[in-house]
């Protein structure tokens, strides 16, 4: 499980971090001091089974304000909340849409810390939460599991979602289906998103996947579907 740790106390931080790095199911840990450095980590490409935010961020902003954010960029990223003022903001996590998975107050006991992440990985294990994504099409919907799924392209006014399936036809726009889709896909030609799972090696000129479709990339999405690709694969790694 990789999991992000995201607190502005440097003690809190620590201590988080040496909880979780006892614990086996923490296989990546990665520790955030700066929202925004979090915010573009994840918008660059990077993926974490859970993130642990804490709530106050003085003049910072709220932690609840960054998981509506996490929300619109990687839908399927759990958050539990940790806080140091349960009371205050007890009544308040539920106001504002994120995936959220649990809430703990300071100083975090390890047990239920412990018991929260076993309850994100179970969901994962068994599929309770398997990410998805609707689709209009003619006669009705279509239900799409996103790892089945190779790369959408743009064509007019439908697009083509490739999967290792079928080709589904949809009555939607790409620009607005890709706030929809998690960080793990990217945008690497005006008429193409690609799934970053599926990649099999870049070309110069364009992506091959694993399916054995090329997809062309523009000039100036190339470099940063690239970078992005490498880091995706060096967290998922770790």
């Amino acid at each position: 499980m990789q999991i992000a740790v995201c607190d502005d106390n440097e003690m809190c931080l620590r201590e988080l971090m040496r909880q979780l790095q006892s614990m086996p199911m923490a296989e990546g840990v990665f520790a955030f001091s700066d929202l925004s450095a979090f915010l573009c980590d994840v918008e660059g490409g990077s993926f974490y089974d859970a993130v642990l935010m804490d709530i106050d961020w003085g003049r910072d902003g709220s932690g609840i304000d960054a998981a509506e954010e996490l929300y619109k960029i990687s839908p399927n990223m759990k958050v539990i909340y940790v806080t140091g003022y349960g009371e205050r903001y007890n009544q308040q996590i539920f106001l504002r849409r994120a995936n959220l998975s649990g809430f703990l107050t300071k100083p975090v006991d390890g047990a239920l810390l412990e018991a929260n992440l076993r309850k994100v990985a179970a969901a994962a294990g068994a599929g309770a939460d398997q990410p998805s994504i609707l689709l209009r099409r003619r006669g009705g919907a279509v239900t799409i599991p996103l790892n089945d799924i190779y790369y959408i392209e743009s064509r007019g006014r439908t697009i083509e979602t490739h999967t290792s399936g079928e080709v589904v036809v949809s009555y939607e726009k790409l620009g607005n289906v890709i706030p929809s889709l998690p960080a793990w896909f990217i945008q690497c030609h005006k008429s193409y998103v690609i799934n970053m799972r599926q990649i099999q090696r870049f070309r110069p000129d364009g992506i091959l996947l694993k399916c054995g479709d090329a997809v062309p990339a523009s000039r100036s999405k190339y470099a940063k579907a690239k970078e992005a690709y490498f880091r995706y694969m060096g967290n998922a790694i770790l």
